[in-house]
């Protein structure tokens, strides 16, 4: 995966350990934030998923799956939690779009899963850098 960082206008890098700690802070409406993917294959896909919804389920209907790019070109020393992550909305890539139920039709609603998703991270994060 090739990032071009020139469409990056406003990103949080940070490392997988602090990822996951913001991402446990964060709940809403009984919906949950959570690293999906394995860091330990993170690396070599240069990418991790992070989930929105509900963990148990994996209907399209109730939980969102977004990639963000990995930095690191090699494993850190420091183990998987040292894994740096770009959280940009200009980088990242939906895993499959979120779908809803209206008006008797299923429809693709992709700036409203952008915002549900990604909003309440960026808010967690500048909240820390704020301290």
């Amino acid at each position: 995966m090739t990032i071009d960082l020139d469409d990056v206008d406003l990103g949080f890098v940070l490392n997988i350990r602090m990822l996951r700690k913001v991402l446990a802070g964060l709940g809403s409406k009984g919906r949950a934030w959570w690293l999906a993917s394995d860091p330990a294959d993170a690396i070599e896909r240069q990418y991790v998923t992070i989930g929105y919804g509900d963990p148990r389920c994996e209907d399209r209907l109730n939980t969102l799956y977004y990639r963000f790019p990995v930095l690191n070109e090699e494993r850190p020393l420091g183990g998987t939690d040292r894994i740096v992550v770009l959280l940009d909305g200009s980088v990242i890539s939906a895993e499959q779009p979120g779908l809803y139920f209206e008006d008797g039709r299923v429809l693709e609603d992709v700036v409203e899963d952008i915002q549900s998703f990604l909003i309440p991270i960026q808010a967690a994060l500048a909240r820390r850098f704020v301290r």
